[in-house]
């Protein structure tokens, strides 16, 4: 299989890599819920319908994924992530589940750059905060595009080089001591990724101050 991020499977995992896989873990379940809340309010609830089929890249936790699917009770949300211990964890939760939170939400373990679903399924695609571990960007908007209806749109989240500088300089730490490097790009640059790959960027705008959304619209 294809990687997204630096991710590797768990027997050739490092002790390094493990750790940080949790530091990442951590950090998304309790630091992102927030950013979670504006998003859907300002920006995903909006353009979202009960009929959805919509896919949530770089899923983590999970916390973005069963946002969504509260909102498409009719339809589908797929959670996608690159790391085994993420998916196990998650797939665990959904068979301990009675509250039926989980009835419309599958997670799959698989890359970006590999989406396990046909042509034209998607009417959504969200990538929250993962866009900047992807070694071959273009590769995966590609398949993006692919898996997406001609209606469809792509939200992007991300930070970015003009965010506020304690974000920047957060990311430069992290970097510093973990396994899995990100790395930032402009406006302009989501911009440019966009139009390549074949979307019609409709919108840019700021969440919370440190992170951009940049929505695009297929062609």
């Amino acid at each position: 299989m294809k990687t997204e991020v630096h991710i590797v499977a768990g027997k050739n995992k490092s002790l390094w890599q493990r750790l940080t896989e949790e530091l990442i873990w951590l950090d998304s379940k309790y630091g992102h819920p927030p950013y979670h809340n504006r998003l859907m309010k300002e920006v995903l609830s909006p353009e979202i319908d009960k009929q959805d089929r919509i896919i949530d890249i770089g899923c983590g936790p999970g916390g973005l994924s069963r946002k969504l699917a509260q909102i498409v009770t009719e339809g589908e949300v797929v959670g996608l992530d690159i790391s085994e211990g993420y998916i196990k964890k998650l797939n665990c939760s959904k068979e301990r589940d009675k509250s039926g939170e989980y009835k419309n939400l599958a997670f799959a373990l698989a890359s970006a750059e590999d989406i396990p679903y046909p042509d034209n399924y998607f009417d959504h695609a969200v990538v929250f905060e993962s866009f900047g571990f992807w070694s071959e960007p273009e590769k995966c908007l590609a398949e993006i595009k692919r898996v997406m209806k001609p209606s469809g749109k792509l939200y992007i989240v991300n930070s970015y080089k003009e965010a506020q500088a304690w974000m920047r300089i957060g990311m430069k730490f992290f970097n510093l001591f973990t396994a899995y490097k990100e790395k930032l790009y402009s406006s302009q640059e989501f911009r440019e990724f966009f139009e390549r790959a074949g979307f019609t960027v409709v919108d840019q705008k700021r969440v919370m101050g440190s992170s951009l959304v940049t929505i695009g619209a297929k062609k």
